[in-house]
């Protein structure tokens, strides 16, 4: 049985974590574009203003480092009014390291004097700054800097300034300054941090409140399903007392006929034949009493085949297997032209007593539904059980050549077709359950089935 509220419970849980997962991610990466925004902005705000006023001596001095083979000690030593421009840049706490690049990719000036003369000509920062665009990236504590192909010791932002005399010269070199952002990160991750607990006690007063609800409808579809359960149940009594007493009446009626009317009128036409003789004398009399005899022997065989549709007497004096074989003995009487091949495997005493009529009436329904509906010049009735199943089968087996192969079944769906509808009815309201299929060669399988 499906279990609602447990596979709910469970769905729903990860789904909380989930969203608050992403929820967090989302706002990691929107909290990280929006320090490299300000980082940026105030990055170039502090270069531009610390050497607007000394970019003469600047762009000197990369003139100065622009050969191939300047030594790094030679050059170490800023001219005084970049060297005063750059202290005052370092004495902002926000700026943790400058670097100054050659057209050629070469360190020129570094506040780390180890990386003054190293080459990076291939580092994708210069790259993009001395093609005149402005270039940037967030390097957290403890990960590679794989631009400067070294581990860093804080959060820091990366600028890379392309520097030109004018908008319109050539770039002569790149300025890259070092923001510190380890504020802005630990603000960050306590605000993510605080977002993701808030998005989580949000997500799980949620999940509380339609838990609830998911348990009250649970509780619902229970006292449904029990009532659905209970109305079935008696419906199904009820159909099987409506079936019953449908019977009753009908073997009551049956018996009325046979014994009654037949026996009444058999009793007139046997007075009929014995007093004929004695009134052959009247031509006029004895021609009525010939033609009235026959009449009455039609009329008796007329109300024994009636009975005998009604309930079948052989059923309750012999049992359903005779009963069948005397079926299937008159029908084929009337169809010559129809072989019906019986395929029994139980005994009498197999058979469930009140299944027994209704087996009966299916069969001959069955047979007279084949004889009025196909050209077939065989039947097959089946009767077996297929496990716990009591299972009746009719299927018109019409004569085919040698090694035709069996085609796939096209299922019918009973309700659509009135045909089956009798079958159908006796079937469901005995507990059964009944369908009709058919081969693509155009023959008609029905099968009828009790669980016992």
């Amino acid at each position: 049985m499906f279990k609602l509220l447990r596979f709910y419970s469970l769905a729903s849980f990860l789904a909380v974590l989930a969203t608050a997962l992403l929820v967090g991610l989302f706002y990691r990466q929107v909290a990280i574009q929006g320090i490299m925004t300000l980082a940026e902005r105030n990055n170039l705000a502090l270069a531009r203003t610390a050497l607007s006023s000394v970019k003469p001596e600047l762009i000197d001095y990369l003139n100065r480092v622009a050969q191939p083979g300047f030594a790094r000690a030679s050059h170490a030593s800023l001219p005084p009014e970049l060297a005063v421009a750059i202290g005052k840049l370092m004495q902002d706490n926000t700026v943790a390291r400058i670097k100054i690049y050659n057209q050629l990719g070469m360190v020129a000036f570094s506040t780390k004097t180890a990386q003054i003369g190293t080459d990076q000509r291939e580092n994708p920062g210069f790259i993009t700054a001395i093609n005149g665009r402005v270039a940037d990236t967030l390097i957290y504590h403890d990960t590679f800097n794989s631009l400067d192909a070294e581990t860093e010791e804080d959060n820091l932002m990366q600028t890379y300034i392309p520097i030109r005399a004018s908008p319109t010269d050539p770039v002569q070199g790149v300025f890259e300054i070092y923001a510190d952002v380890n504020d802005l990160v630990r603000q960050i991750e306590h605000t993510e941090f605080t977002v993701m607990a808030g998005t989580l006690l949000i997500l799980t007063a949620l999940y509380a409140v339609l838990l609830l609800v998911v348990r009250r409808a649970r509780n619902l579809i229970d006292s449904q399903n029990q009532t659905i359960r209970e109305r079935t149940q008696t419906l199904e009594i009820l159909s099987a007392r409506m079936l019953q007493n449908e019977e009753s009446s009908k073997k009551k009626i049956a018996t009325e006929l046979h014994e009654g009317l037949a026996q009444t009128l058999s009793a007139i036409k046997l007075n009929l034949e014995n007093n004929r003789q004695r009134i052959d004398a009247d031509d006029t009399i004895g021609q009525s009493m010939a033609a009235i005899i026959p009449m009455l022997q039609n009329a008796i065989e007329d109300v024994r085949t009636i009975a005998t549709e009604l309930r079948p007497s052989s059923i309750d004096d012999l049992g359903l297997l005779p009963a069948i074989n005397s079926l299937c003995h008159n029908f084929q009487q009337r169809h010559p032209g129809i072989l019906i091949t019986q395929d029994i495997s139980l005994q009498e005493k197999d058979i469930p007593a009140p299944l027994k009529v209704i087996l009966y009436r299916i069969v001959m329904l069955a047979l007279d539904d084949i004889a009025s509906h196909t050209t077939s010049d065989q039947v097959r009735i089946a009767l077996r059980r297929d496990g716990q199943a009591l299972t009746l089968l009719a299927d018109d087996a019409p004569s085919a050549p040698a090694g035709l192969p069996e085609t796939t079944l096209i299922q019918i769906d009973p309700h659509q077709e009135s045909r089956f509808a009798k079958m159908l009815e006796l079937t469901t309201l005995s507990g059964g359950s009944f369908a009709a299929a058919r081969p693509a060669a155009g023959r008609i399988l029905l099968r009828a089935a009790w669980n016992s």
